[in-house]
């Protein structure tokens, strides 16, 4: 995908997959009969782990937006992830030519690669994130923390701790490179953000996890997926939709199939998804 002078590229850690309907229960036959190009042969959905590699022509900066699960389990014994540096390699990038780790939060699956066995995998990077996700998931009490399991936060902890010194924090909306903004998206976590790249009339939205897939942009009243507050996180999914429906924007999610960019229309009252 090129956006005027960047070029954002899909970096792929591993993929899960598992039954739409388990995922989405709320989906009737016939909702499903609707999206069934989202589906697989089987009936299953696959979510894709990685993040974006984000360059731009004529500067030095190479930003990585989310790191995937890395050697992480996602339940006993199921390791998907993994692939991360492979894939960044066949994009002609290393480890070392990344100066920006970008966090659309702080979930286990967007940070695996952050460090591995306590050291930092992008040894130039500054890793950034939002000042709300730091405070919840890293120095926050455990007992006040929803949507995930005591494992899976000493995991985020684990991985995050070893870069706490490279680390910088926003709290504001707004410009956090010229042509890269954030903007806050609380619901699925405290400091949820989305990310848009612009260049001229073009823009590219990365949803992080305030959608997981299209679908959760066509379906208002689904639920998304490991919501610390799923009501505040349905109104800034729906909010989002709802800007992102004159189909002027390209956007993709971090587990959005091959992390491919559509565009959301929509028509007779309905929004679709057309890639």
């Amino acid at each position: 995908m090129r956006i005027g002078s960047f070029e954002i590229l899909p970096v792929l850690d591993g993929e899960m997959k598992a039954p739409g309907a388990a995922i989405y229960p709320k989906g009737s036959p016939d909702d499903w009969k609707r999206h069934e190009a989202l589906l697989d042969a089987e009936g299953r959905m696959t979510l894709v782990l990685g993040g974006f590699l984000v360059r731009e022509t004529g500067s030095e900066r190479v930003i990585l937006v989310d790191a995937g699960l890395g050697s992480f389990e996602m339940g006993p014994g199921r390791k998907p992830g993994g692939k991360l540096l492979e894939s960044l390699a066949e994009h002609g990038a290393a480890a070392g030519d990344i100066t920006d780790v970008v966090f659309s939060h702080l979930h286990l699956d967007h940070v695996g690669w952050a460090s591995q066995d306590g050291v930092p995998v992008f040894p130039k990077a500054t890793y950034r994130c939002h000042q709300s996700e730091w405070d919840y998931w890293i120095t926050g009490p455990e007992e006040a923390m929803h949507g995930v399991s005591p494992d899976f936060v000493r995991q985020q902890k684990e991985a995050m701790l070893p870069v706490a010194d490279r680390l910088e924090t926003w709290s504001r909306d707004g410009d956090l490179f010229p042509g890269v903004s954030l903007q806050h998206a609380p619901g699925h976590t405290p400091g949820s953000t989305i990310l848009v790249i612009s260049s001229g009339p073009e823009r590219a939205v990365l949803l992080g996890d305030v959608a997981h897939s299209p679908l959760e942009l066509l379906e208002e009243e689904w639920d998304g997926l490991g919501d610390v507050d799923s009501e505040l996180a349905r109104r800034t999914r729906n909010a989002a939709a709802r800007q992102l429906e004159d189909g002027a924007a390209h956007v993709s999610g971090a587990h959005f199939p091959e992390l491919a960019f559509g565009r959301l229309s929509k028509a007779e009252g309905r929004r679709h998804w057309i890639v």
